[in-house]
């Protein structure tokens, strides 16, 4: 997603398809201190780190952001590492899993944070989701059918008929 669809998004109507936007994205709450690069066009098209089909890598991740742990445990990024309270971890790879095969370590969830103290910018109130771990989740036909609420009859794969 660019700048410019975030804006349509989250203002619909202020700017009218192939209209030229001339203030600075950095006047917007989404913008999360995106670095302006003074030609307003160019920064409005970018795409927005995190936001393209999970494409979240650890060279987008900034200082101050908070990521959320695969058991559900919340640290700071600062100076390349995970930084919590009480602990740190140092071997996030590049596609954020922990390089070591230690899946509780796997960042699945990033954050901006508006929380002013250390402790507040790792509580869940003052936190904003910018990029989700989109991952298959692998389900029996029972669980299927539980989740949905009635039964289902599998009738073949979308994916045999495309082979």
């Amino acid at each position: 997603m660019t700048f410019r669809e975030k804006l349509q998004m989250v203002y619909p109507g202020i700017v009218k398809e192939n209209e030229k936007i001339k203030e600075c994205l950095g006047y917007y709450e989404f913008a999360d201190g995106a670095e302006c690069i003074h030609d307003c066009e160019k920064c409005w098209d970018r795409v927005i780190p995190g936001t393209d089909d999970n494409a979240m890598e650890k060279d987008d991740l900034k200082n101050g952001m908070i990521c959320e742990l695969r058991d559900g445990s919340l640290m700071m990024w600062l100076n390349g590492v995970l930084r919590g309270i009480d602990e740190w971890c140092g071997d996030t790879g590049n596609d954020l899993k922990d390089k070591c095969g230690e899946e509780q370590y796997d960042i699945v969830k990033v954050y901006t944070t508006h929380g002013l103290s250390l402790r507040n910018m790792l509580k869940r109130t003052h936190l904003k989701l910018i990029w989700e771990r989109k991952e298959t989740k692998e389900m029996t036909i029972a669980e299927i059918e539980k989740a949905l609420g009635y039964p289902v009859k599998i009738i073949g794969d979308i994916h045999e008929s495309n082979q």
